[in-house]
């Protein structure tokens, strides 16, 4: 696989949307570790050793998901808007 940076961890960071009859049902946090172990086994050999989960901190459910499935609270990040209008928290998982 090229990538256009060079570094594949410029690149990654997952996201997830889910239907509302979805929710509370442990969708997300299987989705999400089922990406999240795809992506290391996929591109351990091109060096992926981190990803990155962010959300606004007004979102207590997706701190939740991130805590279960074993990625770390790092930081509350500042706004930035318009793409980011609220700050937001990041969480970090890393390979091994």
């Amino acid at each position: 696989m090229r990538l256009p940076h060079g570094d594949i961890n410029d690149l990654c960071s997952p996201s997830r949307i889910h239907a509302l009859h979805a929710r509370g049902r442990g969708v997300a946090r299987r989705a999400l570790e089922a990406l999240t172990t795809w992506a290391f086994e996929t591109f351990a050999a091109d060096g992926l050793q981190r990803l990155e989960l962010l959300h606004q901190v007004d979102n207590p459910a997706s701190c939740r998901v991130a805590a279960k499935t074993g990625y770390e609270f790092v930081r509350v990040l500042p706004a930035c808007p318009p793409a980011f209008p609220a700050e937001g928290h990041l969480h970090v998982r890393t390979a091994g």
